[in-house]
């Protein structure tokens, strides 16, 4: 490369207006290869960059920087940027410093550091390029961090002349936030040595706008700012090629394993691109039938509104016989990291206008508003929702309140805690257990007085009586939010009165324990409380009392992140009234519950013999599930004795069936970042999910035995992306991350004599995988390079400990 300068000597006011004449000589390239000389590992190798037309191009260079730069019309688009990343280079202040400049890199704060006499280092942050796409994950511990560091040192000679050298650095890491140790990583070098110098011809003028007309002929103005190229050449792959590619993969026995989880991350990729034409031949294809809910799934992430007009043509949210394919789209819709906002609103108006939806898919049509609305964070979208399930709230009688609290707890709207508060107040058993779920759903923060208040009163029972549900939650917003001494005192004290709801009070202090367990600090003020009152340190007072459960246990530990299983069982008259499993992340203080697994059960004291709560509610059964902060509606096992009854004499329900499958996205990531050689490099990371949620119960009346089982089976896979695509060559690293972890809650109850029950929270045997590849093309050759790297990590299986009741009660039935 070399350039030539011209100054017009008459005029001091423009001693720094420069225009830079610059060419490109023979410009080839280097890839790696075994057969290179050590230590570089480099060798040239044959590529369209030499076919390149090598015309000279011109920067205008005023007071340090460069305004604008000359190019060679019809140039292709990887030599400009090329030729914008070296231009790059000559753009330098000499006074230390901080300033906001604009080049290859893009939008940058740009330092000058002084080293010594002839050297000084460019150092550059915060570069932002708004004008490519950026995607990311909202969530902290979900999201994706780009870090990035820009180092360019000048060393010039000691005659302070011209440059020695121009050597610019940058290195660009991509890592999930939960689990640092995996990622990828690009590093570009540019390295500019002054060889000679040449005499070159001069272009002179009165002023440099005149200077620039003489050489516009053939050229046309730009700014440093790299274009994204769009590479054709290769064929695309089209939807239905990678629907027809991977259908087995998708068929439903594949659910809950990586095999699905893997096709839905490759297939998404191809749908977000698809035109309607692709996706309407993929929904009618015969072939897809027996797939259709996974198609569902996946047309659920893809947001667009084209998409969703051809799903609405072809799916009818008031026929039964689409019931299964309207919720499967419907909660990959509520799932979205990203919820178009277009789509929310149509959702809305179909809600407003028909009222002939079959109920679990009026539910779940409103579970999914809600959602969406909440993921949208756009007020006016939020307030549309909200004021939609409040009147529905409102104008409800009965059991038909519970859809609207249940969308209340996904919508999370601050507004709506003092109707929460006056439905736990005035509202029934049920409707209490609702509100406090959607209390319990939203951040600590808006838990205000007003919130701890209702809580103490409702956990003492001050005012009237409430369902032990509503109880035990109000025990966890009280312990989660800071508790004070006064408290504490509260709850240790109520341990000594005269209660007939054993459980809570055992609730009181396996919670107490549990967060004993986990903070020291909280332990220690714990025990200064009970050796304060001798009342109530004594054995009679602390001896567990009935059989419910808290606790909490580590099954992830890692400089990133920490994973947690949190238990939480509320015994009822034997049996499990509330038992939830959560799988949470936690990380510098924020926590993340990413599954929930929740049982429920009323109705079945008689049944079994016990005593009865309050109102006797309606028998029933069954599991709710909350993925991401977002529930789905209930699964109901059965309602009312006679269907129960059915169920005992045929045995339907020793079945293993299915209540939950689902392709869920996790993470979604996606960024172009600049680079300083001119280069623009993809960053692309998605996490998927593929669930299958089963279960089973066998109930005896003869030997008076019941027992169930919940199998919560997953394969979660992350794909990881760099990739830089030019015309003269395509590079990219991925990386890949999985795991296929099931988790087991086994509950055997005989109450044929004294009530024993025995619970059972089991992770079997799995193993993480974490594979890297690095893969190098070069357009127009044979040249194909792949490496791989394989790793394979073991996790052992854990049956958790509940407590000594529950491990003695086991011990009894099965020893």
């Amino acid at each position: 490369m070399y350039g030539g300068l011209g100054i017009p000597k008459n005029n001091k006011k423009i001693l720094y207006d420069v225009d830079y004449e610059k060419n490109l000589r023979a410009p080839q390239l280097f890839i790696r290869s075994r057969k290179a000389p050590s230590p570089d590992g480099f060798i040239q190798h044959s590529s369209k960059l030499e076919s390149f037309s090598l015309k000279p191009f011109y920067v205008a260079w005023r007071g340090g920087r460069i305004e604008k730069i000359l190019l060679p019309k019809g140039d292709p688009k990887a030599l400009v940027n090329l030729k914008k990343g070296i231009a790059s280079l000559f753009q330098f202040q000499l006074l230390d410093g901080e300033t906001n400049e604009t080049d290859s890199s893009g939008f940058c704060k740009t330092t000058y550091h002084t080293i010594d006499p002839t050297k000084f280092q460019k150092t550059k942050t915060r570069c932002l390029s708004p004008d490519l796409p950026f995607v990311r994950t909202p969530d902290s511990l979900l999201d994706v961090i780009v870090s990035s560091t820009r180092q360019t040192t000048y060393e010039l000679d000691p005659q302070l002349t011209h440059f020695q050298t121009i050597y610019g650095k940058e290195t660009h890491r991509m890592i999930p936030s939960v689990k640092e140790d995996i990622g990828s990583m690009v590093h570009a070098d540019q390295i500019l040595n002054f060889v000679k110098k040449e005499k070159t011809d001069t272009l002179r003028g009165p002023s440099l706008e005149e200077v620039l007309e003489l050489v516009m002929n053939g050229h046309e103005e730009d700014t440093l700012l790299t274009e994204k190229e769009d590479i054709g050449g290769e064929e695309r792959k089209t939807f239905p090629n990678i629907v027809n590619e991977l259908r087995d993969n998708l068929a439903e026995k594949n659910l809950g394993s990586l095999v699905s989880a893997k096709a839905f991350l490759k297939i998404l990729e191809v749908a977000r691109k698809a035109s309607k034409e692709e996706v309407s031949k993929v929904l009618g294809s015969k072939k897809n039938q027996k797939i259709l809910p996974q198609i569902y799934d996946i047309l659920g992430y893809v947001q667009t509104p084209e998409t969703h007009k051809i799903v609405m043509k072809k799916v009818h949210f008031d026929r039964e016989d689409h019931l299964d394919l309207s919720e499967r789209y419907l909660w990959a819709l509520s799932m979205s990291t990203h919820p178009n906002p277009e789509i929310v609103k149509d959702l809305l108006n179909r809600y407003r206008k028909n009222d002939n939806f079959p109920e679990k898919v009026k539910e779940t049509l409103i579970l999914t508003i809600a959602a969406m609305a909440r993921g949208t964070q756009q007020r006016k979208i939020i307030g549309s929702a909200q004021e939609v399930i409040v009147n529905n709230l409102n104008y409800a009688k009965g059991e038909s309140r519970y859809a609207f609290l249940r969308a209340l707890k996904n919508l999370k709207s601050p507004t709506t805690v003092p109707l929460l508060l006056q439905t736990i107040k005035d509202g029934s058993f049920k409707e209490g257990v609702l509100a406090f779920k959607a209390l319990r759903s939203m951040d600590p923060s808006l838990w205000d007085a007003e919130v701890l208040k209702t809580a103490r009163r409702t956990f003492l029972q001050l005012d009237k009586k409430y369902d032990s549900s509503s109880r035990t939650q109000a025990i966890d917003i009280l312990l989660e939010s800071q508790p004070s001494n006064n408290v504490l005192q509260d709850m240790l004290h109520y341990l000594k009165v005269n209660d007939s709801s054993v459980e809570v009070k055992q609730y009181v202090m396996q919670r107490l324990q549990m967060l004993a367990d986990e903070d020291p600090s909280f332990s220690s003020r714990l025990a200064d409380l009970i050796k304060s009152d001798p009342t109530i340190n004594n054995y009679e007072i602390l001896s567990p009392k009935g059989l419910s459960t808290a606790l909490k246990r580590s099954f992830l530990r890692n400089p990133s992140a920490n994973g947690s299983l949190v238990t939480i069982q509320e015994i009822f008259a034997g049996i499990v009234k509330r038992g939830i499993v959560n799988v949470v992340l936690n990380k510098n203080g924020a926590t993340k519950e990413m599954f929930s697994l929740g049982i429920f059960a009323g109705g079945l004291s008689s049944f079994m013999g016990g005593e009865v709560e309050g109102d006797e509610e309606t028998a029933t059964a069954g599991m709710e599930l909350t993925i991401l902060d977002t529930q789905i509606r209930p699964f109901v096992f059965f309602t009312g004795q006679g269907e129960l009854m059915g169920h005992v004499w045929s045995g339907t329900a020793s079945e293993r069936t299915t209540a939950f499958q689902a392709l869920v996205l996790l993470q979604d990531h996606l960024e172009y970042v600049r680079l300083g050689p001119g280069f623009i490099a993809e960053f692309n990371l998605k996490g998927g999910a593929s669930f299958d949620l089963s279960g089973n119960i066998e109930i005896s009346i003869w030997s008076r035995t019941a027992d169930s089982v919940v199998e919560k089976s997953a394969g979660i896979v992350t794909n990881g992306l760099i990739a830089i695509d030019t015309a003269f060559v395509r590079s990219q690293v991925e990386f890949s991350a999985s795991v296929e972890p099931r988790l087991n809650l086994k509950s055997d109850i005989d109450f044929s004599g004294n009530m024993n029950l025995c619970m059972r929270v089991t992770t079997p045997d799995s193993t993480f995988r974490h594979n890297i590849f690095k893969i190098e093309r070069i357009p127009g050759s044979k040249h194909k390079m792949r490496i791989a790297k394989y790793k394979k990590t073991p996790i052992p299986g854990t049956t958790y400990s509940l407590n000594r009741k529950n491990n003695e009660m086991c011990s009894a039935m099965f020893n």
